[in-house]
């Protein structure tokens, strides 16, 4: 297939295309990095406390239990209370008010509250780069865009992209070697890339474009307008004292038996107006979940619709899933993190190949090796220090400033890039060996952090190889 423009289109497309490429280069391989790490990020947060209870069987009683142990702690009665259940890859259960949080023993008991460490900060440096969060949302969703049209861009500017879609020249000039892995992996990567660019831009936009169509169709009120998208809240009164958790759960059953509980919502809890959602995911469905509403005494009230309503809240609804690979169980995960590092090479890539076509060296060239090589050394002793109860930010940012010093001290990019390689390798093993000292073997070997650790140690040793033993070409800094 070939794409047929003329010369100088193709000519200014593909000079705009290196520019947007340039602008957003380091936050897009930043974002790209964090995100294919953050697929995982709840094999994280179980590796971070392995020490949970983890367990799968609940039952009403116990539900019943947490919450009364929950409710006297809290400073004042919640709007909203959160009992999550437990799940294939979580097999937790927590209580939570939004701002209180706890987890729950197989007794009903309290447990320590979910620790907010590396795995949160891998999160918000995905989600919005430790800003501001509705400044940060906006340029990660701006990158999202961008994304979008560097992959319009970059299909239109070559246009024997898919003539050339096996052409891999590995061995010989630098330049030509990183073209072929930016193209080679922007023509195979292309739906996924699209798709990613497409969900991330929504997550950040979507408040924005709430915010705007309030104002234009509903005189400024937000909340008549997600009742809208979403689905209004059910209006109750008179309600039962006491929350009848198992004729809800089992009324569930009669009214979607193939339905999974993946949490309570228990709004207005112990008063007149208090009512119950669970919600539960369905089979074959890409929908986070459905909602069912139910009268504090268990009996149905309705659904809110997420399944079976509107085509475009469907779609509002299943934006998660998509964008973070939460569909399809572990295959899917593991799926979404080859793709996820494949754009991460990407981005890494196109700023390979302007530093190649550059007739002069600068400290640019440094400074991309900080930053090519810095983040993931960065991200990797933060969790070291993390585990040791240190700022999992801090560290991540007094790495990053020392590595990025370093880099204009030595001056010496190939010198640099395989310091740092081999520091990176270094420090993925000391983090499962930190890991093993904190919590024991038992502990570091139980199903909670088992694939964490054994795919931290694979990582580092099949890396290792690869770039001692045989070339790397993405390995190159510049």
């Amino acid at each position: 297939m070939t794409i047929k423009l003329p010369k100088p289109s193709i000519k200014k497309i593909l000079s705009g295309h290196s520019w947007l490429g340039i602008s957003v280069g380091a936050l897009t391989y930043l974002v790209c990095l964090t995100g294919s790490l953050a697929v995982f990020f709840e094999e994280f947060e179980r590796w971070e406390q392995p020490h949970i209870e983890e367990y799968q069987q609940y039952s009403a009683e116990l539900i019943n239990k947490a919450v009364g142990h929950a409710l006297p702690r809290m400073q004042s009665l919640p709007e909203s209370l959160y009992v999550v259940l437990p799940t294939d890859d979580v097999p937790r259960i927590h209580i939570s008010d939004g701002v209180q949080e706890w987890f729950v023993n197989r007794d009903g008991s309290l447990s320590e509250p979910p620790v907010e460490a590396w795995t949160h900060m891998l999160k918000e440096l995905h989600n919005h780069l430790h800003l501001p969060e509705t400044v940060g949302l906006i340029i990660v969703a701006s990158l999202g865009a961008m994304l979008c049209s560097l992959i319009i861009s970059g299909l239109l500017a070559h246009p024997r992209i898919f003539k050339d879609a096996f052409k891999f020249r590995v061995g010989g000039k630098k330049h030509l070697e990183q073209v072929d892995i930016h193209n080679r992996l922007g023509v195979w990567g292309t739906p996924f890339f699209f798709i990613i660019g497409l969900t991330g831009a929504f997550f950040g936009l979507a408040g924005i474009l709430i915010t705007v169509n309030a104002e234009m169709s509903y005189n400024g009120d937000q909340e008549a307008m997600l009742n809208t998208v979403y689905g209004a809240d059910p209006v109750v009164s008179n309600s039962a004292a006491i929350i009848n958790y198992a004729r809800a759960l089992a009324e569930l059953k009669q009214q979607a038996a193939t339905a999974t509980p993946i949490y309570l919502h228990i709004h207005s809890i112990n008063t007149d107006h208090q009512f119950l959602e669970i919600a539960a995911t369905l089979p074959q469905r890409l929908i986070y979940s459905e909602m069912y509403r139910f009268k504090a005494s268990g009996e149905f009230i309705n659904h809110q619709g997420l399944s079976d309503g509107d085509a475009g809240r469907q779609l509002a609804y299943s934006v998660y899933r998509i964008h973070f690979g939460h569909f399809n169980g572990f295959i899917s995960k593991i799926l979404y993190a080859i793709m996820g590092l494949a754009l991460t090479v990407l981005s890494a890539s196109g700023i390979n190949i302007w530093l190649n076509k550059r007739k002069q060296r600068s400290f640019l060239n440094d400074l991309w090796v900080a930053v090519v090589w810095g983040v993931p050394l960065a991200l990797s002793l933060s969790a070291s220090f993390s585990l040791q109860g240190f700022s999992a930010l801090l560290s991540f940012l007094l790495v990053m400033l020392v590595v990025s010093i370093g880099c204009l001290l030595i001056k010496d990019e190939v010198k640099y890039r395989g310091l740092l390689i081999n520091m990176l390798l270094l420090s993925i093993l000391l983090l499962v060996a930190s890991h093993i000292v904190i919590f024991g073997v038992e502990l570091a070997l139980s199903p909670a952090a088992f694939f964490i650790n054994v795919a931290l140690v694979s990582l580092s040793i099949l890396a290792g190889l690869i770039v001692h033993y045989k070339r790397l070409p993405f390995c190159t800094g510049q």
